[in-house]
């Protein structure tokens, strides 16, 4: 999906040993693979739903008509206004609610830390803040404390905005919005999390679960009844909800059991559904599940295959890696971003990481581990479930390659395909590892233990060498090294700071220390080692890149819809790829030209 060429970069103040640089973005790309965890639903049967940091409007068909893109980062709470007029969407960092019908933004703001979000009958905005339920005047922009006085847990409304069911610290109520009048309360055996509802059609009832236990609120019902096996139930992840004012159904990664809504009892034999999300009903019954995509399901044919199946663009990717400088990405695959054609990495099923350097990638499987290299995967390694591996490192040429895990760390040869050395956390002498990294020789392994400095595991011998002397306090999580042997480390100091540590080959002390107000999500060195892009949670500016030698900044760009880990080099050093959207727009990746 090409847009136009935007120049982002602005003007800086740049070291006078370094060459300015500019990133303008050549193309993005959109790929299907959103998680999608909220619906609601609208008139004429259409059905608003989040796509990563999306807002999608769907058809009556489930075909998208209209996308939001302008909140940065993942979904955590969606509402539309019981006259269908408005949807709301929140992140972690910010409120906004858009006008269906028109696609303009109504009202934004900062999102509190115990946020949710609903409509009241009326069409204003009710939001948890600080433990007070509160309300926003949509056209006046007033705001008034409702209820909670700073007690409040989790709050959760019906579609009608009638309704509500509220958590706190030991109880739950099930109360009436216009009048607050409580309708049935129950104490809980622990503090709840956020709070999964569903009410009954009639508005009689609703079905609650905190992640410890759910219970069934009746109106006028002295005491609550507790759901067989809800403690099991995950407010977000797991469903509990009315199909009927007497049939309530709890589903649970596909798995779905009928329950008896006045006993809280099984009712019949567990079934399986075609869903592998959340699912939501609506106004006359109809049933959608979410997750990997959106679909219908048939209320009086559970069993039976969903219909009418979208799945949605996604507004990132995890894999991907530039070969023969053609960019290739995905969530979980490498599809080639011109032709959509994967390219097999070695292996089916879930992939646990990669690592990609030149145009070797490295992958990790299960305990598997292979290499694409000049075109042929070769299966260099079966690894024990000792070390829990889960992280991998390569050198800058691709030939080496270290698996790491808390409890070991094993070397592998990409040209002879074989395991040069397995060693154990305890034979490091160390309580767990938290990363390991080749030197560009295969002669060495930098390690980031538990607690401690960085040291050089020397592959011969097994001397342990000090490799970075961290400031005190100091906890490395992650690092780089260039081909020229500069070593990036990352690490956060004794005041939650963030840095980035440039070690000159053979140092171990920094000659330059780069400082990040935002969390730094991953590191790359291009092909000549010379440069150093750097990728940051940041709302602006989240890519930069740095002259390696001199540590000096030299471009800063990038809005982007989802902080991602993916970020790579194509192997003439003109192009970068961050995994993920522009802010604003679909998309999936970017790749910006670098000059």
């Amino acid at each position: 999906m090409k847009i136009t060429a935007l120049f982002l970069s602005a003007a800086l103040s740049l070291s006078t040993a370094a060459s300015a640089l500019t990133l303008t973005p050549a193309q993005v790309y959109t790929m299907p693979g959103a998680d999608t965890q909220f619906a609601a639903f609208l008139p004429g049967g259409r059905v608003a739903v989040n796509a990563d940091n999306g807002i999608l409007i769907l058809d009556s068909k489930l075909r998208t008509t209209t996308g939001f893109y302008s909140l940065q980062g993942s979904i955590e709470g969606l509402a539309v206004s019981p006259d269908g007029t408005r949807v709301a969407a929140m992140n972690t960092r910010q409120w906004t609610v858009w006008d269906v019908a028109t696609g303009r933004e109504v009202r934004s703001g900062e999102t509190a830390y115990d946020a949710t979000l609903a409509f009241d009958a009326q069409g204003a905005l009710l939001m948890l803040n600080d433990g007070t339920l509160t309300r926003l005047d949509l056209g006046t922009g007033r705001r008034s404390d409702l209820m909670g006085g700073g007690d409040l847990y989790s709050v959760a409304v019906s579609p009608d905005g009638t309704r509500a069911a509220l958590a706190f610290e030991d109880r739950v109520q099930f109360m009436t919005l216009a009048d607050r009048k409580v309708l049935a309360e129950s104490p809980l055996t622990e503090e709840p999390g956020v709070l999964g509802a569903s009410f009954s059609p009639d508005g009689q009832a609703v079905a609650v679960r905190t992640g410890s236990e759910a219970l069934i609120l009746r109106a006028g019902q002295a005491q609550a009844v507790s759901v067989e096996g809800g403690e099991d139930l995950d407010p977000q992840d797991d469903s509990l909800l009315f199909l009927s004012d007497t049939d309530l159904l709890a589903v649970s990664y596909g798995e779905a059991q009928r329950i008896d809504p006045q006993t809280g009892r099984a009712s019949g034999e567990p079934f399986m559904l075609d869903a592998d999300g959340p699912l939501v009903t609506g106004p006359g019954g109809e049933l959608l599940t979410l997750g990997g995509q959106v679909a219908r399901l048939d209320p009086q044919d559970l069993e039976a295959p969903a219909t009418q199946a979208n799945i949605l663009p996604s507004s990132n990717a995890w894999t991907g890696a530039f070969v023969g400088n053609v960019p290739h990405a995905g969530l979980g695959r490498f599809l080639n971003l011109g032709s959509m054609q994967e390219l097999k990495v070695g292996g089916s099923g879930r992939l646990d990481t990669f690592v990609a350097q030149a145009n070797n990638i490295w992958t990790l499987r299960d305990l598997n581990v292979a290499v694409r290299r000049a075109g042929v995967t070769v299966n260099v390694a079966t690894l024990d479930e000792d070390g829990e591996y889960g992280t991998l490192h390569a050198s800058p040429d691709g030939t080496f390659a270290v698996a790491s895990g808390y409890y070991g760390m094993a070397l592998m040869n990409a040209t002879t395909g074989k395991l040069i050395r397995k060693v154990t956390a305890k034979q490091l002498n160390v309580e767990d590892l938290h990363d390991a990294l080749p030197t560009p020789d295969g002669k060495g392994i930098y390690v980031i233990p538990h607690e401690g400095n960085v040291f050089r595991y020397d592959v011969a011998t097994g001397k342990q060498t000090l490799a970075f002397a961290l400031p005190a306090g100091a906890e490395a999580t992650e690092f780089q090294q260039s081909a020229g042997g500069t070593l990036a480390v990352v690490y956060v100091d004794d005041n939650d700071g963030r840095r980035v540590a440039l070690l000159k080959p053979g140092a171990t002390t920094a000659f330059k220390t780069l400082s990040f107000p935002d969390s730094v999500r991953a590191l790359s060195f291009n092909p000549n080692g010379k440069q150093l892009a750097v990728l940051t949670g940041a709302a602006q500016n989240a890519l930069q890149i740095f002259d390696t030698g001199t540590g000096a900044l030299l471009t800063r760009t990038g809005q982007f819809n989802t902080s991602t880990g993916l970020l790579a080099w194509s192997q003439n050093g003109q192009q970068v790829m961050v995994g993920s959207g522009l802010l604003g727009k679909p998309g999936s990746v970017t790749v910006f030209n670098v000059k």
